[in-house]
């Protein structure tokens, strides 16, 4: 079963770092299409009531980092309450309540 998590695990490392392997060559191509549309489009004048496009980014990427954590709570709650149907349910839930104190203390301290 290892074997199985740990091929995920990769995969998943690998789709992370592809898309931080992305990211340089996709904002230089930003860059050059920003250079070619701004000798060619009138002035934009980004409107001051509206919120820093970066902090907009900020409090989305927060919102769903908490939403995954609690995602990630549900789901571990709901083997937990069916790990009595298993045959060993120390392997399907490992302390789930100690996971769930975790996340919680680190979404308090977030606040």
């Amino acid at each position: 079963m290892a074997d199985i998590l740990t091929a995920v695990t990769d995969a998943e490392a690998k789709v992370v770092g592809t898309v931080r392997d992305l990211q340089k060559p996709v904002v230089e191509y930003v860059r050059k299409g920003v250079k070619f549309a701004d000798e060619k489009l009138p002035d934009f004048t980004y409107p001051a009531s509206f919120p820093a496009p970066t902090k907009l980014v900020d409090t989305q990427a927060e919102f769903f980092k908490s939403l995954i954590d609690a995602q990630a709570d549900l789901a571990k709650a709901v083997i937990k309450a069916v790990s009595p149907l298993a045959s060993n349910p120390s392997k399907v839930a490992p302390s789930t309540a100690a996971a769930t104190k975790a996340s919680a203390k680190a979404r308090s301290t977030k606040a």
